[in-house]
């Protein structure tokens, strides 16, 4: 078995909860792990990713770090009614708090994740960004409803 770490976990413990939460709640929503994928599937796309951490020392003198994690959220929408809906969706299942999940896969198999509950929860602190993109003209069918949302997380224990 290969464990991953972290800050690893936080992102695919992000992407299962939005993906499980969508899957419960809509239909042909496409959900990728890179900004690039987006555009190999049809829209409806969300994209989501840990972009950066953020460590500050938890007091002085301790080497221990208080980690936030930047998480951006992608929608490629088919309209902006869509695009306002799942923007509001998102925010609502986000408001509150996940499961973090300590991931592994069998070595040779990326493709099947093994996930077991942490005992932890990653939970929202702020929404740094939450913006419609404006597209210029004549953009291709991805760039027309697009929204970007950022948020800083942090693991609860």
């Amino acid at each position: 078995m290969s464990y991953f770490r972290t800050i690893r976990n936080i992102e695919l413990s992000t992407i299962k909860y939005i993906e499980d939460s969508i899957n419960s709640a809509w239909s042909g929503i496409n959900i990728v792990k890179a900004f690039f994928q987006a555009y190999d599937k049809a829209v409806p796309v969300i994209a989501i990713r840990l972009l950066e951490t953020m460590s500050t020392r938890e007091e002085i003198g301790s080497t221990d770090l208080d980690n936030t994690h930047s998480i951006v959220i992608d929608i490629f929408a088919k309209s902006d009614g869509q695009r306002l809906d799942l923007v509001d969706y998102l925010l609502g299942i986000l408001k509150g708090c996940w499961t973090l999940y300590n991931i592994s896969h069998t070595s040779g198999d990326a493709e099947s994740l093994d996930y077991t509950d942490s005992g932890h929860k990653v939970r929202m602190i702020r929404i740094v960004n939450n913006t419609k993109i404006e597209p210029g003209a004549n953009v291709e069918i991805h760039d027309k409803f697009r929204h970007v949302i950022n948020l800083q997380v942090a693991v609860q224990i």
